[in-house]
């Protein structure tokens, strides 16, 4: 009896043994299990900066030197001014004109009609009437004239109309013509214009000395052209 014991539990724990390696050796089954991979997202670089950099610009404006303006000056004062601030010259300076400043003329108008009508040879005679009159009437009197016909004697003389030298102010400053009266000579009158400056107001030249039929002949030129 203890023998069919001892081999009953010798049986069972072979039975037993091999039930256990059985099941040590059969690998576990049921739904795999997801292996979760980590994912790494990577940042995109930063674009590069498209803008551009305007640099700042100065504008610096050039100097420009101002030209310094120039004053011209009489080389004198007016005759007949007192002393002060001497004045440059102007055509406004004379805005009348008076009895003296006529008589003056006057005595200009003689004096150049006694030089023209002196007869002398034409040095002495030029020598005499050239400082009396403009520049462009000297041009008119060349070595070729014949002094000696001009010959005669200035009797008397006074200042006349003379239409072209009329100014809307009236009477003007600048300018008077003066009738010449001849004993002998070619011309019995000298018709003479005389001027002066605003820097010489004492001091009349003159522009003309025409006889009667010339000095007709003038103004209507003159006056045709207004």
């Amino acid at each position: 009896m203890t023998r069919k014991l001892t081999a009953l539990t010798a049986t069972i724990t072979l039975l037993a043994t091999g039930c256990s390696a059985s099941t040590d050796n059969t690998a576990p089954t049921g739904s795999p299990v997801a292996t979760s991979t980590p994912s790494t997202t990577t940042a995109p670089a930063p674009a590069p900066s498209t803008a551009t950099h305007t640099p700042t610009v100065t504008e610096v404006n050039p100097t420009t030197a101002t030209p310094t303006p120039t004053v011209s000056l009489d080389p004198s004062p007016l005759a007949g001014v007192g002393v002060g601030e001497q004045q440059p010259s102007s055509e406004a300076v004379l805005t009348s004109i008076t009895d003296e400043d006529r008589a003056r003329a006057v005595d200009a108008a003689k004096a150049i009609v006694t030089a023209y009508t002196s007869g002398k040879p034409y040095k002495e005679w030029s020598a005499d009437l050239f400082p009396l009159i403009d520049p462009e009437l000297q041009n008119q009197y060349g070595p070729k004239i014949k002094t000696d016909i001009l010959k005669g004697k200035v009797t008397g003389a006074s200042i006349t109309n003379d239409p072209t030298l009329e100014t809307a102010m009236g009477e003007n400053p600048y300018w008077v013509t003066v009738v010449v009266t001849v004993d002998g000579g070619i011309s019995p009158q000298y018709f003479v214009r005389v001027h002066r400056t605003a820097d010489r107001p004492n001091k009349w030249k003159a522009s003309h000395i025409l006889e009667p039929q010339g000095f007709n002949s003038f103004v209507k030129s003159r006056t045709q052209k207004k």
